[in-house]
Formats: C-alpha cells, structure tokens, sequence
C-alpha cells in the first residue's frame, strides 16, 4: 500500500507525518485490498482539518474528514470514520458476492 501525508504550508514537524504514516498503515487490518491512502493536514484558523483519502481495488475511493480543535483529536475521528467506512465497503462487497453465489 501506498501512503502519502500533505501537510501544506509546512505547519507540523516531520515526526507529526511520520505517527500519521504509521497510523496509516494500521487501516490495513481493515481492509487488505487498499491501493493508496492519502492524508492532508490543514490548519484552517484555530482548527485542524483531516482528510483521508482511500483508493481501493476496482477504482473505488473513500473520503473523510474531520476537524476538531486538536489535531490529534482530529486524525483519530478521521481514522475512526476512515475504519467505519472499509468495514462497511468490505461488509457490503461480501454480501453482493454472497448473494451472487447464491442465485446460480
């Protein structure tokens, strides 16, 4: 899987890309067939935005956001949704093969 952390303006310090990098990769556990997942990190005034970006298998692409007054606050509400999001695609994916084996 590819990952890449967008942090525009230089407004965090490099070990900030390198947590979000490794939390990345932890989504994995989610849904093994992502391509790429994108992270941009924005300050907006005295908010944090975070958007995730997940490209998966069969050119479909997931997005979250989230913003919150702390950036830590605001990637792990990103990454939950990011999570509810995979689990929800791979439920859904499951259940259209399913019901395709079912009807032969």
């Amino acid at each position: 899987m590819k990952t890449l952390v967008s942090i525009p303006h230089h407004e965090y310090p490099v070990q900030v890309r390198d947590a979000v990098e490794a939390k990345l990769q932890d989504l994995l556990k989610y849904y093994e067939r992502i391509v790429s997942l994108r992270a941009v990190l924005e300050r907006q005034g005295e908010t944090h935005r975070v958007e995730l970006v997940a490209t998966l298998g069969h050119h479909a692409t997931l997005v979250v956001e989230a913003r919150e007054a702390l950036l830590d606050g605001a990637l792990e509400t990103a990454l939950e949704r990011m999570k509810a999001v995979l689990k929800r695609h791979k439920t859904r994916l499951e259940d259209k093969h399913r019901r395709a084996r079912g009807t032969r």
